[in-house]
């Protein structure tokens, strides 16, 4: 009965923890971008080993289809935190992963 209220409090403070660790916002805006209708393309980029190395390409920004991009937002929300948790369970940051939007 014990270790099942250990490992629910430990289960709980983890998930606090991970929503108290912080999100965060990164956003580009092209202002030369001329275009009025655009389109949103969502994907997720990983990093491990402490961000130092990148599993995901880099983002290009000569792949928007139409002219030119209009935005770029890079973001660290509720649902990769939550995705990214088993760094509290090891110490060590293994895997990080981040939310990019690619507006065109």
């Amino acid at each position: 009965m014990q270790k099942m209220k250990n490992i629910k409090a430990l289960v709980l403070s983890s998930v606090l923890l991970a929503l108290l660790a912080g999100c965060s916002t990164i956003e580009f805006s092209n202002t030369g971008a001329m275009s009025s209708n655009t389109e949103a393309y969502g994907y997720w980029h990983h990093n491990v080993a402490f961000s130092l190395y990148e599993l995901s390409d880099p983002v290009n920004l000569n792949n928007c289809q139409s002219d030119e991009w209009s935005s770029l937002t890079v973001e660290k929300d509720i649902i990769t935190a939550v995705a990214g948790v088993a760094d509290i369970f090891l110490f060590v940051d293994v895997w990080d992963p981040w939310a990019v939007e690619l507006g065109c």
